[in-house]
C-alpha cells in the first residue's frame, strides 16, 4: 500500500486513481542513491541532487516510450520510403540513403566523478552534470569551468557568469545547499591556500553568500538581502602529506558586518559549517582538475 498524494489515505500499490478523493496519482521514482521518492520525470533526487537519467523531453525513461518511439520510427521510415519511391519515379534519381537518427544527450545518472567521465561523450562530463545542476537551482547564467569530485560532503566548481569573473559554487551534500563564493579582492581562497607561515598555515578568509538560507542560529552572521544571506568565513586548517586538509580549530565568522576586522563569532550552525568543510576541503581536488584540463585562475 502506499498514501494517495492528495488525502494521505492508503491506496492500494496499482491504483491510477484514489478510491476516497479520486484524484489521479502521481508516479514516483525512488532515488537509487539515498531512497528517497520523487515525482516522476525528476531530473535531480530533492534530496541528495542524484541525476536521475532522462530523455531529451525530461521523461523518465520508460520501457513504453521507447516502445511508443520505435513505433513511431517504423511509421516515418515507411513514410519516407514511399515519398523516396515517388520522388524517384518522376525526377528519375538515384535513391537517396536513409539518414541516421540524431538525439539529444540525457543527463547522466553516474555519479559527478572525473573517472567515470572518461568514458562518457563531452555532453556528460563532470562539468556538464554540475552546470545542469546549478540552473535547476537557479543559477542559470553560470558557466562551470572545473569541478572536484562529487563525495559525501559534496563539491566546489569553478564557475563564471560573464568574460571578467570566477566565482566557486559550493554544494554541500548532506544539507542540499548550494552556497555562491566570490572571489574578493584579496582572493585567500586562491592566493593563500597553502601557505605555510612560522605559526601554521595561512588562515582562509573568504565571502559565502547562501540563496534562500534558513535563518538559523548563524543568523546573525553577516548581512542578510531579503532571503540572501552573505557572510564571511574565518578558516583554521592544515594539510596532511598528501595535501589533503585538516580542520585546524574551530572556524568563526563576524556579525552584523560582510566585512569585518576580527572574526570571532564561532559558527553554531551544522549547516553553515558543512558549507565552509565543503569549500576548502574541496579546493586541492579542484586545483588538481584544473590543471589537468589546462584551467587557470584569472588574475
Amino acid at each position: 500500500m502506499r498514501q494517495c498524494s492528495f488525502c494521505h489515505k492508503e491506496v492500494p500499490e496499482d491504483s491510477a486513481f484514489c478510491p476516497f478523493c479520486g484524484r489521479k496519482q502521481d508516479e514516483q521514482v525512488t532515488c537509487p542513491n539515498c531512497g528517497v521518492k520523487n515525482r516522476a520525470g525528476s531530473h535531480f533526487c530533492s534530496r541528495c541532487g542524484y541525476a536521475f537519467k532522462v530523455n531529451p523531453e525530461g521523461a523518465s525513461t520508460r520501457p513504453g516510450n521507447e516502445t511508443n518511439k520505435k513505433r513511431l520510427a517504423v511509421i516515418l521510415a515507411a513514410a519516407l520510403l514511399v515519398f523516396g519511391g515517388a520522388l524517384t519515379y518522376f525526377l528519375h534519381t538515384e535513391p537517396a540513403g536513409n539518414a541516421e537518427s540524431v538525439t539529444a544527450d540525457s543527463v547522466s545518472s553516474e555519479p559527478v566523478t572525473h573517472e567515470g567521465a572518461k568514458l562518457n561523450t563531452a555532453e556528460s562530463t563532470p562539468e556538464k552534470q554540475v552546470e545542469n545542476m546549478i540552473h535547476q537551482r537557479g543559477y542559470s547564467g553560470y558557466h562551470v569551468l572545473a569541478v572536484s569530485d562529487m563525495d559525501d560532503l559534496g563539491f566546489l566548481a569553478l564557475v563564471t557568469p560573464d568574460d571578467d569573473t570566477q566565482q566557486f559554487i559550493a554544494y554541500d551534500k548532506p544539507d542540499g545547499v548550494l552556497a555562491l563564493v566570490d572571489r574578493d579582492r584579496y582572493d585567500m581562497l586562491v592566493r593563500e591556500f597553502g601557505v605555510k607561515r612560522d605559526y601554521g598555515y595561512q588562515p582562509l578568509i573568504f565571502p559565502v553568500t547562501v540563496k534562500n538560507d534558513i535563518r538559523n542560529e548563524d543568523a546573525v552572521l553577516g548581512e542578510w538581502d531579503g532571503g540572501d544571506h552573505s557572510f564571511m568565513i574565518y578558516y583554521l586548517y592544515t594539510l596532511d602529506n598528501n595535501g589533503n586538509v585538516k580542520v585546524d580549530g574551530n572556524t568563526s565568522s563576524a556579525t552584523g558586518s560582510v566585512e569585518a576586522s576580527h572574526y570571532q563569532a564561532y559558527l553554531k550552525s551544522k549547516r553553515t559549517v558543512n558549507i565552509a568543510n565543503t569549500i576548502v576541503m574541496h579546493l586541492p581536488g579542484l586545483k588538481r582538475h584544473m590543471e589537468e584540463n589546462g584551467v587557470e585562475f584569472w588574475r
